[in-house]
């Protein structure tokens, strides 16, 4: 027997994607940066760890260590990352951001919040809030 579809889940899921699609498209502002959508978020992830081995990144990123590669070759060229071998495992590749990196990726995060700040500037005060509460609920619930 088919399992029947409370309209409200769909609807909701609806929104969600359509709300999800309109931020990474506005998001496209990266492409100014020179960066694809995927590659300032791995930058991010670099960033943020300051240094971090291929294959921790590829499972962060859930794809597979060649696909982080790739990317990380164009950004090298770019000088945003340099890559280095793991003194404690000969066979790994240490990956860090460069300061021009530190600059392009600083960029990316002030007009991702500007646009994410736009979108939200709808709600008021306490529906933002609520909001908030509501997301980290859905966010941390376990799998």
């Amino acid at each position: 027997m088919a399992q029947q579809k409370d309209p409200l889940v769909e609807s909701i899921g609806l929104s969600m994607w359509r709300v999800q699609r309109k931020i990474i498209s506005g998001m496209a502002t990266q492409k100014e940066l020179g960066l694809t959508f995927p590659q300032y978020s791995l930058l991010s992830m670099i960033a943020k760890e300051k240094k971090s081995r291929v294959v921790h990144l590829a499972e962060k990123m859930e794809v597979k260590s060649s696909a982080v590669t790739v990317m990380l070759d164009r950004m090298e060229i770019l000088g945003l990352i340099s890559r280095e071998t793991d003194e404690n495992d000969r066979r790994a590749v240490v990956v860090s951001i460069t300061e021009k990196g530190q600059s392009i990726q600083a960029e990316g995060k002030r007009r991702s919040e500007m646009l994410l700040s736009e979108q939200l500037s709808i709600l008021k005060p306490d529906e933002l809030q609520r909001f908030a509460e509501y997301f980290d609920k859905i966010e941390r619930q376990e799998r």
